[in-house]
């Protein structure tokens, strides 16, 4: 259970809140100013701190500045009257959890420490995940801890120092690419180049080209010799992604340079051999391929010497929480956002899903949640809805105290008016028919941030 420390120069308050959070179950004590709450919460553990923001000798935002530059994991609930809500948007500039307005509702004060624990217990879950992450990171990208992840990490160690041409079978999106850097920064010469081919991605001309180079006047518009991807992965690797889509041309031209490890350029005459370990990757399954005629039966088996095969994510909805941990911890980096945590039914939703597009796909949402999350807590409904099942705040208004569902409808209903109008908040004003230092004052109260900017302007 958590603790409060009740911060208020009121004493009957004190007295009669701090009472009211005992019988509900928490240890709560209480300080009546900001020097005694300091010298508490250096003496002893908290979770939460409730404080009034006008206090005489130290003021409710100096003692939540203190406390969030040596006290950062420590959740600060503002009080404020109703006619200083500016000390509360202030408060919200400056950290603060929530804030509330005297007089208090009980229901509501008792439903935010709620929530406020809640998000404490995301927040513990969250360093678990993160410190996972940590051990079985290292130098790779292959995050997961399911059974099938773990297995296959065990295979790439086996397999990574032999020089077998090695064929990585999987949906698209999901990591082959990665388990192929993987096999080379492992393998006996991780120093030698690894060369890269999609095969997917070219004209057949320009493929074969590209894989055996050409000499000078080879074909117009050649007009020097040009190495390719054969040659430039001599003494390393050469990672063939998509080789499905491999044309039967080249098809025939790639198995003679496997058995012979010699080829001529395009236009050429000159001989030139090579040595090079060969890892294939593809989302089709080429013994299908092989039964219709559309791939070559001894270029399987010469390709095919070790199979790895990568489970699509939704065998593995246990790796769901790591990986979304490790890319919004990154993305949250990159555009200087603090921490976002997903609250229980919004991992729910996401581990329930079936992920067509594997880890891709989750990469992008938690790319697109770190530009558009307002705030700390990614819930339900702001997730897709063919993810959550649900329409944005519809589900969750049957659910609340009137207070705090007029307060998620004016929300909900500001943020799409700012989406419609590209986040212009001038324009949106206009629509809206309020006067714009009256909606960014809105903004400012139900803590909505442009995507991009750490408040609104």
């Amino acid at each position: 259970m958590n603790r409060i420390l009740l911060i208020d120069d009121d004493k009957s308050f004190l007295k009669v809140y701090s009472e009211i959070l005992r019988s509900s179950g928490y240890e709560a004590d209480t300080a009546s100013g900001g020097p005694e709450a300091m010298e508490k919460l250096g003496r002893d553990h908290w979770d939460i701190v409730i404080s009034d923001v006008v206090m005489p000798e130290m003021n409710g935002i100096e003692v939540l500045k203190r406390i969030k530059a040596e006290y950062p994991e420590i959740l600060v609930i503002m009080l404020t009257g109703e006619g200083s809500i500016s000390g509360a948007v202030e408060a919200m500039e400056e950290g603060a959890y929530t804030y509330l307005v005297k007089p208090l509702e009980i229901d509501q004060l008792l439903l935010n420490i709620k929530r406020a624990g809640e998000f404490l217990e995301l927040n513990s879950e969250n360093q678990t995940l993160r410190t996972q992450i940590s051990s079985m990171e290292g130098s790779t990208q292959l995050i997961g801890a399911s059974p099938s992840i773990l297995n296959l990490k065990e295979q790439i160690a086996k397999i990574a120092p032999a020089n077998a041409s090695v064929l990585i079978t999987g949906e698209s999106g999901t990591g082959k690419e990665i388990v192929a850097g993987l096999l080379h920064a492992n393998c006996l010469n991780p120093g030698g180049p690894m060369v890269k081919v999609n095969c997917a991605a070219l004209a057949e001309s320009v493929l074969e080209s590209e894989m055996f180079g050409h000499e000078k006047g080879a074909f117009t518009g050649a007009v020097a010799a040009k190495p390719g991807r054969f040659e430039l992965a001599k003494g390393g690797t050469l990672f063939l992604d998509e080789i499905g889509e491999l044309s039967p041309k080249l098809q025939s031209k790639l198995l003679r340079v496997l058995q012979e490890k010699e080829f001529e350029r395009v236009g050429g005459t000159r001989t030139i051999r090579v040595d090079f370990r060969l890892i294939s990757a593809t989302n089709k399954d080429l013994k299908v391929e092989v039964q219709k005629g559309a791939f070559r039966e001894d270029l399987y088996y010469r390709i095919n010497v070790v199979p790895l095969n990568i489970a699509p994510l939704r065998e593995r909805a246990e790796d769901i929480p790591l990986l979304l941990e490790h890319y919004m911890d990154r993305y949250s980096s990159e555009l200087r956002r603090g921490k976002l945590v997903f609250d229980k039914e919004a991992m729910e939703a996401l581990k329930n899903y079936r992920w067509k597009g594997n880890v891709r796909e989750l990469k992008n949402l938690a790319e697109r949640l770190t530009v558009l999350s307002d705030g700390p807590v990614i819930t339900a409904r702001m997730l897709p809805e063919e993810i959550s099942g649900q329409k944005g705040w519809e589900k969750d208004l049957s659910q609340m105290h009137y207070q705090e569902a007029k307060h998620a409808f004016e929300r909900e209903y500001l943020v799409q008016m700012l989406e419609k109008n590209g986040w212009n908040i001038s324009a949106t004003a206009e629509e809206i028919r309020l006067a714009r230092k009256n909606l960014q004052l809105k903004m400012k109260q139900l803590d909505i941030r442009v995507p991009g900017r750490q408040s609104a302007e």
